[in-house]
């Protein structure tokens, strides 16, 4: 007998359907005598069974055969009281334990360990590595790299072990990132994300901008800032107080900290800040994935600049990855003397960002502009500031340009201004819109610049917002 354990149901009909598919091959064709949900009788007797890891599936069986699917996910008292004794009664059993490698601890990182040791009788371990999976492209490796967190890509795609203890940024990355600008806590309008972190008894408030730089497009792709950041323990009144001067001073987006005692803060800011759009955010596994995983990637692709704060950036290399039983990622502090808040309300920021940066086109630098530089190579603008980060839906399309008659916004790529018929070819000045004065047609999204009464040059709606 054959018995198969997975991780659920889902998965051991999975297995079971594989095996019926491989029993229709030529070479077994008419073997299978009876099959059901979760078993295959063949014509020389053999059975195959295939059951979720429950200690109620499992225990009872006497088999020939274990395979444990994904076994480093499997519990240990699972594994050790109910799997493998299966096999106790049957002299010539065989174990099969199977998976993605995860952490390096428990029962299946022990035999994997045991099985490397040269002349162990009972024991052996077969590794697999990237370059032995020639059907997975490059391309796809690549995308993995850039979108998964470091720890589960080299556990998924370069099959090793995750230790309990790994940063999960390198200070090689932390520093070619920082530039020592002096903060800026008034934008003057530009846009940004405000992550916030609330404090509770023995954490502090954390309060990070971050926001597209604007750099005249001298970096050639989009750059991400943190102009200013702050952690405190002032009063929950006086935080919201600071919070809306920020909202005052800056195109504000924030997104706030729901957990532990976030709730309330948050509703509150949701009433006082009006026109500001807030969105509160739970803190669970997935999304502390998700936003940390943007601002490793950020940070590895040299593509963030950070201010020389000693508190920020202690804390960021303070930062801990390490797998749980249940194949995900546990991200914090690796000691409470450490703290985590300010990574925390960076990430919130960072994921708060569009998916998709905009690009900075190439623009006439103010004279006498001044320039710093991170050790990654990264050219800044001092005073620091930021530009829209969202992709405009006619940059989309093809590069714009302004009518240098009539002001309109078009496509470089027409042949003469829809408005007043300009021809493209000595009429039209490339520019990278939105800008001050420019309008957008709400019925059919058109920009267009000055003011007219009469509505829409293109479509004559009178519906248009600046």
């Amino acid at each position: 007998m054959i018995l198969v354990v997975s991780a659920g149901d889902e998965a051991a009909s999975r297995l079971l359907r594989t095996m019926q598919l491989i029993c229709q091959h030529p070479l077994l064709a008419g073997s299978v005598v009876d099959e059901t949900a979760h078993r295959l009788i063949l014509t020389n007797g053999s059975e195959i069974r295939s059951v979720p890891a429950s200690a109620g599936q499992v225990r009872g069986w006497s088999v020939d055969l274990l395979i444990v699917d994904e076994a480093s996910f499997c519990p240990d008292d699972l594994l050790l009281s109910a799997a493998l004794p299966t096999t106790a009664a049957r002299p010539d059993a065989r174990i099969v334990l199977a998976s993605t490698p995860w952490a390096d601890s428990g029962a299946f990182h022990t035999f994997a360990v045991d099985g490397l040791v040269p002349g162990n009788e009972h024991t052996r371990t077969f590794r697999w590595a990237l370059q032995d999976a020639t059907w997975i492209t490059a391309e796809v490796v690549e995308s993995a790299r850039r979108t998964m967190p470091p720890l589960r890509f080299r556990c998924e795609y370069e099959g090793e072990f995750a230790g309990a203890s790994d940063s999960y940024f390198s200070q090689a990355d932390i520093l070619a990132a920082v530039c020592d600008f002096g903060m800026v806590q008034s934008g003057f309008g530009a846009p940004a994300v405000l992550g916030v972190d609330w404090g509770r008894q023995v954490d502090a408030h954390a309060l990070v901008l971050a926001g597209l730089l604007a750099d005249f497009g001298v970096n050639g792709r989009p750059v991400v800032v943190v102009p200013w950041c702050d952690t405190s323990r002032r009063t929950y009144n006086d935080q919201h107080a600071l919070i809306g001067v920020l909202a005052r001073s800056w195109d504000l987006q924030v997104v706030s900290e729901l957990n532990g005692v976030g709730a309330a803060p948050t509703e509150r800011l949701l009433a006082d800040l009006g026109s500001v759009r807030v969105t509160g955010q739970s803190s669970t596994q997935s999304s502390k994935e998700n936003n940390y995983g943007r601002v490793l990637a950020l940070l590895q692709e040299r593509s963030i600049v950070l201010p020389n704060d000693p508190e920020l950036l202690r804390q960021l290399g303070g930062i801990s990855a390490s797998p749980t039983p249940s194949g995900g990622l546990r991200i914090e502090a690796r000691n409470a003397r450490t703290h985590d808040d300010l990574p925390d309300a960076l990430s919130l920021a960072a994921g708060g960002l569009p998916v998709r940066l905009a690009d900075n086109p190439l623009a006439d630098i103010p004279e006498g502009q001044d320039w710093l530089s991170t050790a990654g190579g990264i050219q800044v603008p001092v005073p620091v500031s930021t530009v829209p980060a969202a992709v405009s839906w006619l940059n989309a399309y093809g590069t714009t340009a302004a009518c240098g008659r009539c002001g309109t916004i078009v496509l470089a790529s027409g042949d003469k201004c829809y408005r007043c018929g300009a021809a493209a070819g000595g009429y039209v000045t490339m520019h990278a819109p939105p800008r001050p004065g420019v309008s957008v047609c709400e019925l059919d999204h058109q920009y267009v610049t000055g003011k007219f009464p009469d509505g829409c040059p293109r479509c004559r709606s009178l519906d248009s917002a600046t």
